[in-house]
C-alpha cells in the first residue's frame, strides 16, 4: 500500500510545492522510492513513534497548510485543489478532515464493513468537528505550531490525531468536516 500512496502523491494535479515523507524508521527502499518520485524524505531513524514522526514532517513544511495523509491510503489527483476549496469554502478553520470513500481497496468483509463504517460516520457527521483525522486532514501551520503539534507521548498510531483535534478545540480553533474530500482506504 505505501508505493501506490507514493504514487497516489507524486500524481497530484496541479503538483503542489512539496510533498514531505516523514518515515518513522530507517527504510531505505521507502528512500529510494520518494526519492524516484521526486518527494521530500524526512527519516527518523530512531523510530521515535507516529506522533515525533509527524511532527518531524510537518517541521519540514515551507508552506501555510499542511496536508496528512495516512500510508494506507491512496489520494485523488485533485487532492490538494480539494483542500484548497473547502480551506476556501471555511476561511474560519484551522483544519478539515475527510472522509474514506465508498468503494473500498481491502477484499476481506471486516475491512470493507470497517472502511463503510467510517465512510458512513464521516458522511453524516456534523461539520463543526470536535476532533480531526490525519489520515485526510490539512491544518493551517501556525495552528499546528500553537499547540505544540502531535502529543510525541502517543508512539503507535492510535488516537494521536483525535486528541490533537480536542487540543484544538481547546485553544479555540475551529476544525471542519469536508465529507467529499475523500481518499480510497
Amino acid at each position: 500500500m505505501l508505493d501506490a500512496c507514493l504514487d497516489s502523491a507524486a500524481a497530484l494535479e496541479p503538483a503542489p510545492r512539496e510533498v514531505i515523507v516523514a518515515i518513522d524508521g530507517d527504510d531505505e527502499q521507502v528512500v529510494k522510492k520518494a526519492a524516484s518520485l521526486g518527494l521530500r524524505v524526512v527519516a527518523c531513524p530512531k523510530s521515535p513513534g507516529v506522533s515525533a514522526t509527524r511532527n518531524a514532517g510537518v517541521k519540514a513544511v515551507t508552506g501555510d497548510i499542511v496536508v496528512f495523509a495516512d500510508s494506507d491510503v491512496l489520494l485523488r489527483p485533485d487532492h490538494i485543489a480539494a483542500a484548497t476549496r473547502a480551506f476556501g469554502a471555511n476561511p474560519e478553520a484551522a483544519a478539515i478532515f475527510g472522509s474514506y470513500d465508498d468503494e473500498p481497496a481491502a477484499p476481506g468483509i471486516v475491512s470493507r464493513y470497517r472502511n463503510l463504517l467510517h465512510h458512513y460516520t464521516h458522511q453524516r457527521g456534523s461539520p463543526d468537528a470536535q476532533t480531526f483525522w490525519a489520515g485526510c486532514g490539512a491544518i493551517r501551520r501556525d495552528a499546528f505550531n500553537s499547540i505544540g503539534g502531535f502529543n510525541e507521548d502517543y508512539q503507535l498510531p492510535s488516537v494521536e490525531d483525535i486528541a490533537l483535534g480536542y487540543r484544538l478545540r481547546r485553544a479555540g480553533y475551529r476544525i471542519r468536516l469536508v465529507p467529499d474530500w475523500q481518499v480510497k482506504h
